[in-house]
C-alpha cells in the first residue's frame, strides 16, 4: 500500500513539473502586464479622455459656428378686407416660407476665464498621466511580488525535494540497520514517517504553486490558466542613498505628482470662477436669407438675404451672491487639496524612512542565512554518513536534517523578503516606471 501511495504521488509531480515547460521572465511578465492588465489599460483610457478634454474648444476660446435652414408651406383660405374698400376672398391660397442662416458667435473676453480653464484642463490631464503612473506602480509593485513568490515557492520545492532525497537514504538505511538487528523497528518507521510528512508538505506546495501562478496570470493579462516556470533567481541591484531619496521623491513619487496636480487644478479654479465679476464681450457674424411668396394677401412675394455683425457686452451685477460663494468654496478645496499634498509628503517620507531601513536589514539577514547555510550543510551530511556507520541515531539525523531544510527555507524567505522591500523602496522614490 506504501508503495502504490508513493507511486502516485511522484506520478502527480512528475505531470505538474512536465506542464511547466514555458519559461517566463521577469521583464516579460512586466511587459505582459503593461500591454495587457485591465486597470492599467481603464486607466489608460481615462488619460485619453482627459488629454482629449485638454483643448482650446472645450476651454472656450474658439468660435462657435451655428448654421439653421427651414422650408414651411401653408393652404388656406383667405379672406381680407382693406380700410381703403379692397376686399380679397380667395379659397386654397398657398404660402410658401425658405429660410437659412450661418451665424458666428465667439467670446472676445470673458474675464480671463478661458486662459484659466485651459490652464485647469492642462493640469488635470497631467494629474490622470500620473494617476496612470500610480496605478502602473502599483500592478507592478503586485506582478514582482506574486513573481518572486513564483520563485519562492520553487526554491521551496527543490528543498522539499533534497529533503525526501535525504530521507530516502535514510529509509534505505534504517531498514539495513533493522533487518540486521543493528536497530529497532522504531527508527525503521520513524524514517518512512518523516520521508512521507515531506511528500504531503510537497504536495501541499505544489498546490500553493499553482495559486502564485494564478496570481501572475491574473495581473498579466490572461484569462486562461498558463502553467511556466519562472527563471529569474531573487538578486538586489538597488542601491540608493536615504538623504538621495529624501531629496527626489517629491519630484517623482506618483502620490505626490498626482496631489501636485490637483493643487494646480485647484487654483485655476479660483481664477474661473474670479472671471465672471468682469464683464463678457462677445462678437457674432452671420448671413442669413429668406424668401416669402403668398398667392394672397397684401405681399405676395418679399426677399431678404445679407451680412449681419455685432459686439454684445454683458455684465453680472448681482447673482445673488453666488459668485463669492463658489470662489470661497474653491478657495478651501484649494486649501484641503494643499493639506493633502503636505499629507502624502508627510506619509511617503515616514514609508520611506521605514523601507530603507527594513531593505538594509533584509539584505543584512539574506547574507547572514547564507553565511549559516554552508554550516547547516556540512552538519547534514556529516550526519548522515554517521548514520550510515550507525554511529548516531535516527533522532540526530533527523535534527540535522530539521535544521538544514530550516537553514535553507529561512535563506529563501529572507531573499524574498528583501526583494519585496527593494520593490516597495523603489516604488515609493518612483523608480518602478521612468
Amino acid at each position: 500500500m506504501k508503495k502504490i501511495l508513493t507511486a502516485a504521488v511522484i506520478f502527480i509531480l512528475a505531470v505538474n513539473v512536465s506542464a511547466a515547460q514555458e519559461w517566463l521572465t521577469l521583464s516579460r511578465a512586466m511587459e505582459e502586464t503593461l500591454k495587457n492588465n485591465f486597470f492599467i489599460n481603464i486607466a489608460r483610457n481615462d488619460s485619453a479622455v482627459a488629454r482629449n478634454d485638454n483643448s482650446w474648444g472645450n476651454a472656450g476660446a474658439l468660435p462657435a459656428v451655428d448654421v439653421s435652414a427651414g422650408f414651411n408651406t401653408a393652404v388656406n383660405n383667405t379672406e381680407q378686407r382693406f380700410n381703403n374698400g379692397n376686399v380679397i376672398n380667395q379659397d386654397g391660397a398657398s404660402t410658401d416660407n425658405l429660410n437659412a442662416t450661418v451665424r458666428l458667435n465667439w467670446t472676445l473676453f470673458d474675464g480671463m476665464r478661458m486662459f484659466a480653464a485651459k490652464s485647469r484642463l492642462e493640469a488635470n490631464e497631467e494629474m490622470f498621466s500620473f494617476r496612470l503612473k500610480a496605478e502602473i506602480e502599483n500592478k507592478l509593485s503586485e506582478l514582482i511580488t506574486a513573481y518572486f513568490n513564483v520563485v519562492r515557492l520553487q526554491q521551496s520545492l527543490k528543498v522539499i525535494e533534497e529533503t525526501i532525497r535525504i530521507n530516502d537514504e535514510r529509509v534505505e538505511i534504517a531498514k539495513v540497520r533493522f533487518e540486521t538487528g543493528a536497530s529497532s523497528k522504531l527508527d525503521f518507521l520513524q524514517a518512512k514517517v518523516d520521508r512521507d510528512a515531506r511528500m504531503s508538505e510537497m504536495l501541499r506546495l505544489r498546490n500553493e504553486l499553482q495559486n502564485a501562478v494564478a496570481t501572475v496570470n491574473l495581473l498579466s493579462g490572461f484569462t486562461e490558466f498558463r502553467e511556466f516556470y519562472a527563471s529569474d533567481s531573487i538578486t538586489f541591484q538597488y542601491q540608493p542613498q536615504l538623504n538621495e531619496i529624501y531629496s527626489s521623491f517629491p519630484s517623482r513619487n506618483a502620490e505626490m505628482l498626482t496631489a501636485g496636480s490637483n493643487v494646480r487644478i485647484r487654483e485655476k479654479l479660483v481664477d474661473e470662477y474670479r472671471a465672471w465679476r468682469y464683464p463678457w464681450l462677445t462678437a457674432n457674424v452671420g448671413y442669413s436669407y429668406s424668401r416669402n411668396e403668398n398667392e394672397a394677401g397684401f405681399s405676395l412675394f418679399s426677399q431678404n438675404q445679407g451680412m449681419l455683425a455685432g459686439l454684445t457686452l454683458s455684465w453680472n451685477l448681482f447673482n445673488g451672491f453666488n459668485t463669492g460663494r463658489q470662489i470661497k468654496n474653491a478657495l478651501i478645496q484649494k486649501s484641503s487639496a494643499s493639506l493633502m499634498l503636505d499629507a502624502t509628503r508627510s506619509a511617503i517620507s515616514q514609508q520611506i524612512a521605514v523601507a530603507y531601513r527594513k531593505y538594509e536589514a533584509d539584505k543584512a539577514i539574506v547574507i547572514l542565512e547564507e553565511s549559516g547555510l554552508s554550516f547547516a550543510r556540512e552538519n547534514a551530511d556529516i550526519s548522515l554518513e554517521a548514520y550510515r556507520l550507525g554511529s548516531i541515531s535516527g533522532i540526530q539525523l533527523r535534527e540535522a536534517q530539521i535544521s538544514y531544510e530550516s537553514a535553507l527555507n529561512r535563506l529563501i524567505d529572507a531573499r524574498y523578503q528583501a526583494k519585496l522591500s527593494e520593490t516597495l523602496l523603489m516604488k515609493l522614490n518612483g523608480d518602478l516606471v521612468r
